[in-house]
């Protein structure tokens, strides 16, 4: 198998900025949302229902009524990232690639986060979101993100998103602009797989 960097993230993080660059310096496609619609068009599903459980709140009724039909979402997205992994030369952002290919070896696992005043302040901007309203609105965005990936990785993997162990390079970008983050990432990348 081919190398593959997955990149997990806080929203606000830098995390798709950070795939995008190491995308420019590898010469490597970033893959993301993509694959839930790839994954449903494969198995006949509708993609909103595969995203759903990767961006929203699992609730006590997703807990007790929607199981069966997460774990074959799960499935579906599973299969697909197991197909990017085998073609490899990838990088694969978010839907809990890490995790699903935690048994593969020449994956190396990304974790990106940032002060949460920051990532705020980076989703408003982003969104073009001005005074205090819209600080507002991107804080209730960032905060129903943070608490939405926790649950998910939990609910469908049964971890705690911020283990550690999850990763083989956790980082606070913080202070940190895209190409430092970028070098950073190639640089260890390239000092682990050498």
């Amino acid at each position: 198998m081919k190398n593959v960097v997955t990149i997990s993230r806080q929203m606000g993080s830098g995390g798709r900025s950070a795939a995008d660059f190491l995308s420019d310096r590898l010469g490597w496609p970033v893959v993301g949302k993509e694959m839930v619609t790839e994954a449903a068009a494969k198995k006949g599903i509708d993609p909103g229902k595969i995203e759903r459980i990767f961006e929203h709140r699992i609730t006590l009724q997703d807990r007790l009524t929607v199981q069966q039909k997460s774990a074959k979402y799960l499935a579906a997205i599973k299969d697909t990232i197991q197909e990017y992994a085998e073609k490899g030369d990838v990088i694969l952002l978010g839907r809990g690639a890490h995790i699903i290919l935690s048994d593969h070896p020449n994956v190396f696992r990304v974790y990106l986060n940032a002060e949460l005043d920051v990532r705020i302040a980076r989703i408003a901007q982003k969104n073009n979101l001005k005074g205090k309203k819209g600080l507002e609105s991107a804080r209730q965005t960032v905060v129903e993100s943070d608490y939405a990936r926790a649950s998910y990785h939990n609910y469908l993997f049964g971890v705690d998103s911020f283990d550690p162990l999850l990763y083989d390079l956790g980082l606070n970008t913080t202070w940190m602009a895209v190409k430092q983050t970028g070098d950073a990432i190639l640089s260890v990348f390239e000092l682990v797989r050498g």
